[in-house]
């Protein structure tokens, strides 16, 4: 359904493409931050529906948000209110979000050490729904994807842990863990400590992590007991500098976002990494954070963060780009 969908409609592209001869053209779908770029919306991961509109969790307001691509412009579809925690108010920053089989949409949420979630009943822009607690315990989630029993995997930032829950959702536990490493960024003084970023499976039900800080990737096979292997280092590369999100094609390409780049990259089974799309800080990719697929077209999140590749001249902010947005890929 995806595919016929995306191949059906005729998009306008807009904004800066990559000028690389042979690869694909990227472009901007949607700035999320029109009036400047100030990050007064900030956003870390996307998702889609079965119909093809996509979905992301806005940090500053705790919106859910949905875009249509064939007339974005953003609705808020639900919300994830901030929290009393330690006596603290804590936002809901919504990190890795994923719809189930049965069309509920659930949101990693770092603060709270929890996966939240809106039925599909509350995916509603007449009356936005409210987050509710689905899945505890999860201390830095981060990246989250389904198995194809509909358990819910989530991984742990900093800590290097991977937690599954069940259909059911509750306490995680935890299955096995990424072993931690910090390193220290190009400016000398900033600390990459996330080891367990994005999830994702294959289609034979082996997990991927992406690896920020190593620039890596490592992949889990699981027994027919359910049991998780220890994370086998598929690959180290330079190219893979800020590994973030990642996500199969239609045709089982793993594609990752190089946040730090501001670089979309491939891996083969074999561990072999090639730069697909690459740019400056101004765009249109600035510090892209996830990719989603819908048929043979890919969206991906720009967080935007000042950081890497993303800094300008001033060395302070990436004012020369659009600023947080979506961009949009033909592969």
């Amino acid at each position: 359904m995806r595919a016929m969908w995306a191949w059906a409609l005729a998009f306008g592209l807009c904004g800066c493409a990559t000028a690389q001869t042979g690869r694909p053209a990227v472009s901007i779908l949607l700035d999320l931050d029109p009036a400047s770029t100030d990050r007064t919306v900030i956003i870390e991961s996307l998702t889609a529906d079965q119909h093809g509109q996509l979905y992301m969790a806005d940090w500053v307001t705790g919106n859910i948000l949905r875009v249509d691509p064939r007339a974005p412009k953003p609705v808020i579809v639900g919300r994830i209110e901030n929290r009393q925690i330690a006596g603290k108010s804590a936002r809901g920053d919504g990190r890795g979000i994923v719809f189930s089989s049965q069309g509920d949409l659930f949101v990693a949420c770092d603060p709270f050490s929890e996966v939240v979630w809106l039925k599909k009943a509350d995916i509603n822009p007449e009356k936005p729904g409210i987050a509710e607690t689905f899945a505890t315990g999860t201390e830095g989630a981060n990246g989250i994807a389904f198995d194809r029993q509909g358990n819910l995997y989530v991984a742990g930032a900093r800590n290097g842990r991977i937690y599954r829950v069940g259909p059911a959702g509750g306490r995680a536990e935890v299955v096995t863990q990424v072993e931690l490493h910090t390193r220290t960024l190009a400016d000398g003084k900033t600390q990459q400590p996330i080891v367990a970023n994005g999830v994702a499976f294959d289609a034979d039900g082996v997990l991927y992590i992406t690896d920020t800080a190593r620039g890596a990737i490592w992949k889990v096979a699981f027994a027919g007991d359910g049991s998780a292997g220890k994370p086998i280092l598929l690959t180290q590369s330079s190219l893979l500098e800020g590994a973030d999100g990642l996500e199969f094609d239609r045709n089982g390409r793993l594609w990752v976002t190089a946040n730090e780049r501001n670089a979309l990259v491939t891996v083969t089974p074999e561990g072999r990494v090639q730069e697909i799309a690459k740019n400056g800080s101004q765009g249109p990719l600035e510090f892209p954070t996830s990719i989603v697929f819908v048929g043979g077209r890919a969206f991906i999140s720009n967080n935007d963060t000042p950081r890497g590749d993303n800094l300008d001249a001033n060395g302070k902010s990436s004012l020369d780009g659009i600023g947080p947005s979506i961009a949009q890929m033909m592969p």
